[in-house]
């Protein structure tokens, strides 16, 4: 929540709401009154994670929907993907060099404009003391 205390009165309000059982998660959450998000997180097994993501803002004709998946390659290692709604298609590898560093590798492809360019990759050195 945001007060402005010059005008008496609350400029922002977030409301979010979780639950866990088992194998799932699911989360649901509110931004001022007009943004509305959603998400259901299963651990398949061991090695392999899903998601689905879906958002929907009032006064708009804008619903966003995505998925993903994880998959644990080894105890170092683990491989990442996601697609939404808008063709933005992500792939994701990361490894662990040794305790607290991490190595991580993305990259973001437009899928509607796969010729255009635009296309993002990354690279990431996540150091955890």
């Amino acid at each position: 929540m945001t007060f402005d205390s010059a005008k008496s009165k609350l400029t922002r309000s977030n409301f979010a709401v979780g639950y866990r059982t088992g194998d799932f998660q699911l989360h649901t959450n509110v931004n001022n009154g007009t943004e509305f998000g959603g998400s259901i997180y299963q651990k398949v097994c061991e090695d392999f994670d899903t998601s689905v993501n879906l958002a929907w803002t009032s006064g708009t004709n804008c619903t966003r929907f995505g998925i993903a998946a994880k998959y644990q390659l080894d105890p170092t290692a683990s491989i990442s993907a996601k697609v939404n709604n808008s063709s933005l298609i992500g792939v994701g590898y990361t490894q662990t060099l040794r305790p607290g560093v991490k190595l991580t590798l993305s990259a973001l492809v437009d899928g509607k404009s796969f010729n255009a360019g635009g296309h993002k990759l990354g690279l990431a050195l996540e150091l955890e003391a």
